[in-house]
């Protein structure tokens, strides 16, 4: 019988066959043949020496039944509860239980030990309360605990129970000393075997230490990657077995390791192993499956990963979701730190990646890390050319032509870097809404493979360009980075999703989240497509601009601006700025649309203003920017008033500034070229990576 296969076809790679013979499995198989027992043999005398071994063997065939696990469990329960009674009676009354009368001491306490039992299972996380993982779960059990003494003081208050209320009190007391101690010991149980079973893994394979793995899915996908932590078993991971749902592979023996039972009892099974993680490869099943057994093993204190294919797993292509893995996650021991080291990198060297250095933002900060003496990296895809760094040469710049889409582009890129600024983006509503497949990558997707990869090279900080478009409609007051994000454009909504998996997947990455405000002034990259720069245009060559709507709110902060805070975030401690959000701009630059329609005509003068009443735009929003001035003490050093002069000076003096409605101006109309062009391939780009020398 071949397992997770098809009989009659012949592959490069073979899928090993299941084989149910008992003498293979004991010779192959990784995985003990039974839980890990309270080690008993420390303590015992000689005399009693026979007494762990079996007790391991009753848990071992006793207790393989899911529900003998749990009838064991509650039996524990009970008798915690009757014991807290009996043992409360005696110490207040006196010895022995006559007083009370024995009978109905007995009834009293089974009766509560019932209680206790039901009143867990009807909570329904019986389960995982009794394996007493966090203080979630010792709080369900101090409030079940307390629900049998609470009863008896209402009937005794009722004066339906003569009993001491020193009595109860102790009861309650006794039952939750009780329940917590004996989960605890288990707990030590599980900790003491594990921390054997790497003992002997350290004797027997010389490695630091054994991640015990079991798979769900004994398939194609599932024997492919078994097949390879075979093949790398020294670097510490220990197969333990598989899972599978049809009937005919439990039991069998396939690539050395046995089948161990069905996915439904993969909690079971990864208590009685000692499993320190679970593979979910099942491709092929349901995602809300997928999610919901994922979610029941880290409930349970198991870590749990879902792969897709095995060769976008083994090769790290996977983009991952919560709970996915790499094969490098899975077998490289390395810390990311000491990865970083590995390749070279010498802590003086303070080498930053900035995705996106040729745009409007990226060209003035790429030169202002060069002159503050960073060693400084472009990776950008050129969508709008070359022009923000053409002038630029410095033999501290490397330019890596490549998409950040492409997880082999942004590896080479974040290879011995300290610090990543991610500027690369489709920014601006109507550039978003040209192809939103492709923005839902370059926004969103491309910023979960950044994230891993930077995890995965010990990059220390990452410096996120969000917007505050992620405010959206919310004109109500001075908006906050705690304020409630109502984003009404895919590009926020891209925005919003990619922060919320750089503070999930941060990992030993420092995130720090910039939500810029509207951007305006010049730059080597220079726009005509933002609405200071728009005005001010349409006033120096057209004399005449025309205000839509005119009520709604924009902050507003001037590229070079944006650019240095950047920097700032960039050098700041770890302390102050690790997993925070900042808002860009400054307080006194929010104005409404028609403020800056009669500002940009007051300075450029002589300019007739139109003001149509309907806007197609409904954000509005007007934010607060105390918090980076606190914490990393931004204060804008250009206002709006000085943009428009800038620009407008910049416009009369260069003719070629005046075409302002040319494509290369606009992000909409070059990506609208860009996307109306045939595909390139990798062999088209010029040489990928150059090296402009001064």
């Amino acid at each position: 019988m071949t397992c997770g296969a098809n009989p009659g076809r012949q592959t490069a790679r073979n899928v090993s066959t299941c084989r149910a013979t008992p003498t293979q499995w004991d010779l192959m198989s990784d995985a003990p043949t039974r839980a890990t027992p309270l080690p008993l043999t420390r303590f015992a005398w000689p005399g009693v020496r026979p007494l762990p071994g079996w007790l391991r063997s009753l848990e071992a065939e006793l207790l393989r039944d899911p529900r003998l696990r749990w009838a064991a469990k509650a039996l524990l329960d009970f008798a915690c509860g009757l014991c807290s009674v009996l043992l409360a009676i005696v110490v207040v009354q006196g010895p022995g239980l006559a007083s009370f009368g024995a009978e109905a001491a007995l009834l009293l306490g089974a009766t509560t030990g019932l209680l206790i039992v039901a009143a867990d299972a009807v909570g329904g996380r019986y389960r995982d309360m009794w394996r007493y993982t966090s203080i979630r779960e010792a709080i369900e059990i101090l409030v079940s605990s307390m629900l049998a003494p609470t009863a008896l003081a209402v009937a005794r208050a009722l004066h339906l129970l003569e009993l001491p209320l020193a009595t109860l009190v102790l009861m309650g007391l006794l039952m939750v000393f009780s329940r917590i101690t004996v989960r605890a010991l288990r707990r030590w149980q599980v900790a003491a075997g594990k921390a054997r079973s790497q003992q002997g893994s350290l004797r027997g394979n010389g490695v630091d230490a054994s991640r015990r793995v079991l798979i769900a899915g004994a398939g194609e996908h599932g024997l492919s990657i078994a097949r390879d932590l075979r093949q790398m078993a020294t670097r510490g991971v220990e197969l333990v077995g598989f899972l599978d749902d049809d009937p005919a592979k439990v039991g069998a023996a396939c690539n050395g390791a046995r089948v161990l039972g069905p996915v439904r009892d993969a909690l079971e099974i990864a208590e009685r192993y000692d499993v320190s993680e679970v593979i979910v490869a099942m491709p092929r099943a349901e995602p809300a499956f997928v999610r919901s057994l994922v979610h029941r093993l880290e409930a349970a204190g198991v870590q749990a990963r879902a792969v897709r294919g095995v060769m976008r797993f083994m090769t790290g292509h996977e983009l991952h979701r919560p709970g996915a893995t790499t094969l490098h996650e899975l077998l490289d021991g390395v810390p990311a730190r000491d990865r970083a080291a590995a390749h070279g990198v010498e802590p003086a060297t303070r080498r930053v990646l900035v995705t996106g250095g040729a745009g409007y933002i990226g060209s003035h900060l790429v030169r202002m890390l060069l002159e503050r003496g960073y060693y400084v990296r472009i990776l950008d895809r050129f969508d709008y050319g070359r022009v923000g760094i053409a002038a630029l040469h410095h033999p501290r710049l490397e330019i890596i032509q490549g998409d950040i889409c492409n997880s082999r582009d942004v590896s080479r890129a974040a290879r011995d870097v300290y610090g990543v600024v991610a500027l690369a983006a489709i920014v601006g509503d109507p550039a978003c809404n040209l192809d939103p497949e492709e923005t839902i990558n370059l926004n969103y997707a491309a910023t979960k493979i950044l994230a891993e990869t930077c995890n995965f090279y010990g990059v220390r900080r990452l410096v996120f360009a969000s917007s505050c478009s992620v405010y959206g409609s919310n004109s109500h007051g001075w908006l906050t980075e705690r304020s409630r994000l109502h984003p009404v454009s895919l590009y926020a909504r891209t925005r919003v999703l990619s922060e919320n998996i750089l503070l999930d997947r941060r990992g030993d990455v420092e995130p720090v989240i910039v939500r810029l405000a509207t951007v305006f002034g010049l730059s080597p990259r220079m726009r005509f497509d933002l609405v200071v720069n728009t005005l001010t245009a349409r006033a120096v060559v057209d004399q005449r601009i025309t205000v839509m709507g005119g009520n709604q709110w924009r902050p507003n902060v001037h590229c070079r601006d944006a650019a240095r805070a950047f920097t700032l975030a960039l050098e700041a401690p770890a302390a102050d700025v690790a997993g925070e959000t900042f808002n860009l701009g400054g307080d006194t630059e929010n104005y409404t649309i028609s403020q800056l329609g009669e500002m940009v005509a007051r300075i450029v003068g002589d300019v007739e203003v139109v003001t149509q009443g309907d806007t197609p735009d409904p954000r509005d929003y007007r934010v607060s920017f105390e918090k980076i001035r606190r914490v990393l003490g931004f204060e804008p050093q250009f206002s709006v008033q000085d943009g428009i002069r800038e620009v407008a000076a910049a416009m009369r003096a260069d003719p070629a500034l005046q075409r302002h409605q040319d494509p290369t101006y606009h992000n909409v109309q070059a990506l609208k070229q860009t996307f109306s062009a045939p595909r390139r391939r990798r062999d088209d780009f010029a040489p990928a990576r150059t090296l402009a020398q001064a």
